[in-house]
């Protein structure tokens, strides 16, 4: 599993088997990241032997494994009631329920208050921390005697744009929040994401906190209680693994001793 850090430079050579994986490789679509398929293009093992560097192609949904990360960071929230806390309920827009049905819950109040819901607005490629993929990051051997190896490269770069509404009961339910969310970003936000194949630091800013509440509403209605968070993330897209022999020849040495002759 490699590690994303933009300062390695780990290639191929001669190491100790201590870890090594028997048979075929591990499908790079593991049971931690939720709704992955594996690779299309079933394996048979002649591909290694074809090929001098065999891809192996996997699908990775998106920035759903960024997307249960910002969910973990923000869970565990709480605003202190009379004699006990109260947390806030964290919730995915348009994971398991649309943007839609959460609007009629809140207005309905089938929901229990304070709730948080992230919505992924967007992303752009981060070229600033882009670099093309001269080097890999890491490798695995995917066989007993170390002749076949997963060349595993620097991800592709994005910046991920999140925004998150925080519905309360009261103002003094929204400051409580708005101030756990602004002593997250102190000054930046960081938190770990591993999505099957990666695992790394994603590091989040801050760009806007806005009051949503309502200021003057009719007599018969009751007064909307929101804040607006919006952030970004420093996240990646993981290149396929690309498998290549490790050793591409052998070298044999003859000597000859007095009186002794070669075969």
């Amino acid at each position: 599993m490699a590690i994303y850090d933009f300062n390695s430079d780990t290639s191929i050579r001669q190491s100790t088997l201590q870890n090594v994986s028997f048979g075929l490789p591990r499908q790079a679509a593991v049971s931690q990241t939720s709704d992955s398929q594996g690779g299309r293009q079933p394996l048979t093992g002649s591909e290694y032997t074809n090929f001098p560097g065999y891809v192996q192609e996997y699908l990775i949904p998106g920035f759903r494994s960024l997307d249960e990360a910002v969910k973990q960071y923000w869970t565990g929230i709480r605003v202190p009631t009379k004699d006990a806390y109260r947390f806030m309920r964290v919730k995915i827009a348009g994971g398991n329920k649309s943007i839609l049905i959460w609007k009629g819950d809140l207005k309905d109040g089938r929901t229990k208050l304070p709730v948080a819901s992230i919505s992924r607005t967007g992303h752009e490629f981060f070229k600033e921390k882009f670099s093309p993929s001269y080097l890999s990051m890491g490798h695995r051997y995917l066989n007993t005697d170390g002749s076949l190896a997963a060349k595993q490269y620097r991800p592709v770069p994005y910046l991920v744009n999140y925004e998150m509404g925080v519905w309360a009961e009261h103002k003094r339910d929204a400051e409580y929040i708005l101030y756990q969310v602004l002593t997250r970003f102190n000054p930046l936000a960081e938190l770990r994401m591993y999505d099957g194949k990666i695992v790394g630091n994603v590091q989040m800013k801050l760009t806007s906190s806005t009051d949503s509440s309502d200021k003057e509403i009719a007599n018969d209605s009751n007064a909307k209680v929101k804040y607006d968070y919006a952030f970004s993330c420093e996240a990646w897209l993981p290149l396929p693994e690309v498998v290549v022999p490790t050793v591409l020849g052998s070298v044999r040495i003859f000597s000859e001793t007095s009186g002794q002759i070669l075969g």
